[in-house]
């Protein structure tokens, strides 16, 4: 959920980040900024992932930390994962609905434009909208209370 664009917008680098090599491994760094979704991101795996970002390596949501606390057990870790990937795809769904399928952007800023002005008054672009707004509630809830960590506003807008 962290590198697809659906909990963040961005990593921000850090100073020891080899920029140029990140970028010749297909990230596009943007004024210390990684884009989500990652362009490393496949098939649910980090193409990457032994030259992946600082910000990338020192981040464990919530799901990571009870496993690592034996808080939660895999099984329980892979529900949750299941349930947020549903959300994920009646979020995505309406997207197609509302004719944005731009699917390198995050999901806020798809959700952004959908609801940013002049808005299409038919009643069918209307009935998408209210649909996605609940949509999205329910992923953002779900989001927040299994896999954001605290700051978790900052998180969601600003990235990791």
């Amino acid at each position: 959920m962290c590198c697809n664009g659906v909990l963040f917008h961005s990593v921000r680098l850090q100073a020891t980040d080899p920029i140029r090599k990140l970028a010749a491994l297909g990230l596009r760094p943007k004024r210390q900024h990684v884009p989500q979704p990652c362009p490393a991101h496949q098939n649910s795996q980090c193409t990457i992932y032994a030259d992946r970002p600082g910000r990338c390596r020192e981040f464990n949501c919530q799901q990571l930390q009870g496993l690592e606390a034996g808080t939660i057990n895999e099984a329980r870790a892979l529900e949750t994962i299941g349930e947020a990937q549903r959300y994920l795809t009646r979020v995505q769904e309406l997207f197609l609905q509302a004719k944005d399928s731009r699917l390198h952007k995050p999901i806020a800023t798809r959700y952004a434009a959908i609801f940013t002005e002049p808005l299409d008054p038919s009643a069918e672009a209307v009935a998408v909208r209210k649909a996605l707004k609940a949509a999205m509630r329910d992923l953002e809830t779900h989001l927040a209370q299994n896999f954001r960590t605290s700051p978790a506003p900052s998180l969601g807008s600003e990235g990791i």
